[in-house]
């Protein structure tokens, strides 16, 4: 396998808590983050921006740009690893491509690195 693109996006935690306690913070996580994403989150401000990390992450490896946050979907192994779901016009354009994703949080950010191979 050959990589294609390498993408990497760094999440700052509080700006995530100052959205989420926004008057649009609902409104943020219906349109960024899938069901089974709301579910394993449960709120936490530290995985939602993991998972917004690795979305933004996937866009950059892609080269297109933000599309749509849930068509980017996190799943998580039974091992914690991030499991990488597209949807709609994002999985046509990755053309059935593997994806790898990792995240690494410090105290105040999440940062998130994407493999897209060949």
């Amino acid at each position: 396998m050959n990589i294609a693109n390498i993408g990497i996006d760094v999440v700052d935690i509080e700006r995530t808590k100052r959205i989420l306690a926004s008057k649009t913070g609902s409104n943020f996580i219906a349109s960024t983050y899938t069901k089974n994403e709301i579910e394993y989150c449960n709120g936490c401000p530290v995985k939602l921006s993991g998972h917004f990390a690795v979305k933004e992450a996937v866009y950059k490896a892609l080269g297109t740009g933000w599309i749509n946050g849930r068509e980017v979907e996190v799943l998580h192994g039974k091992d914690g690893v991030p499991i990488v779901k597209l949807h709609g016009k994002t999985k046509k354009i990755a053309k059935n491509k593997k994806i790898s994703a990792s995240i690494a949080y410090a105290s105040e950010i999440a940062i998130a690195a994407v493999v897209i191979y060949e």
